[in-house]
């Protein structure tokens, strides 16, 4: 196993009078029966049970300390009526500067690689270590023939992405973050509005479907996703990035988290659903979803990649994606 220290889950265990059932009014999925067939679920089932948050609380998390207050965790955790394989590093946001790495040209003002059809996109722990990071997720949609952000996302003055037509159906929100990576905000945002409303930031990535907001858990009805079902309700690999907030309404932890899915019996993947749910059991206020599937990568430089990343359809830690963008702390 990754983890190198192994200890309480202090953080998980002071919380748990606050993991309370939460109940959502969007559907959820069953477990998944074929690693490669993701199954749609009965609609209006309930996402987050009292057992669901016993369940997290409880856990035998693996925990390594990752200094100044961060840490990573991973657990498999039988919750959703399903086996959940969950990821997650979190640190304090005024100990760390979180920011993108770009494979085509920046990262928070420093040169990677040149842009070069597929070869500006690489595996998130190459493009972490260039960038200089101490932890990293895989960022945004993109176009996996050009390896080109689909999605809004712009480093300083220059823009790498716009949200395309096919993207906005999922692509609801946008993370903000200052220029010298302590200040950020998580808020929903349509695709007209991205340079007006994050003009005073420095950095921008859209993203979506939103999960929290101003401490509450977003739904969607089966009218909003009916042409979509298969990826809001169905389960599959996600990645996450959120934050709570301190008694001023500022980001004080942040979170990323990767959920492993398509493994049956061993990480069956969530649904936005339970996505939301696990971002409401951690504390968090404000959330988004990342791309998914095969591109889910949780990285730190003490553990390598934490999860099971699903792109070589093996339960290790060597099945990366090349991907062109990566949300980081260092």
């Amino acid at each position: 196993m990754f983890m190198k220290t192994l200890r309480s889950l202090r953080p998980l265990a002071a919380l748990s009078a606050l993991f309370a059932a939460i109940t959502l009014s969007v559907s959820v999925s069953p477990s998944v029966r074929a690693q490669d067939a993701p199954k749609p679920a009965p609609s209006h089932v309930v996402a987050g049970t009292p057992a669901d948050s016993v369940a997290f609380a409880n856990a035998a998390w693996e925990v390594t300390d990752l200094g100044k207050g961060a840490e990573a965790r991973y657990a498999q955790v039988r919750m959703f009526d399903s086996v959940q394989s969950i990821s997650i590093v979190s640190y304090p946001a005024r100990n760390f500067r979180t920011g993108i790495v770009e494979g085509e040209g920046m990262t928070m003002g420093e040169t990677v690689v040149k842009r070069g059809h597929a070869n500006h996109a690489m595996h998130t722990s190459v493009l972490a270590k260039a960038g200089g990071a101490r932890f990293a997720v895989n960022g945004n949609y993109f176009n996996t023939k050009l390896f080109t952000p689909t999605c809004y996302t712009r480093i300083g003055r220059r823009v790498f992405g716009r949200t395309t037509a096919k993207e906005v159906f999922r692509t609801n929100g946008i993370m903000v973050i200052g220029r010298r990576g302590h200040k950020m905000d998580i808020y929903t945002c349509d695709t007209l509005s991205y340079d007006a409303t994050t003009s005073k930031w420095h950095t921008a990535i859209a993203a979506g479907p939103m999960l929290m907001e101003d401490g509450k858990v977003i739904t969607y009805s089966p009218e909003q996703i009916r042409t979509t079902e298969s990826f809001y309700n169905w389960r599959h690999p996600r990645s996450l990035i959120g934050y709570t907030t301190d008694a001023k309404g500022r980001p004080d932890r942040v979170y990323m988290i990767v959920i492993d899915g398509r493994f049956p019996g061993q990480g069956e993947g969530a649904s936005i659903a339970e996505c939301a749910c696990i971002c409401h059991l951690l504390g968090m206020t404000d959330a988004i979803n990342l791309d998914g599937g095969g591109s889910s990568t949780l990285w730190t430089d003490e553990t390598g990649v934490i999860n099971h990343p699903y792109d070589n359809k093996k339960w290790d830690h060597a099945g990366e994606r090349r991907v062109p963008n990566i949300l980081i702390a260092r």
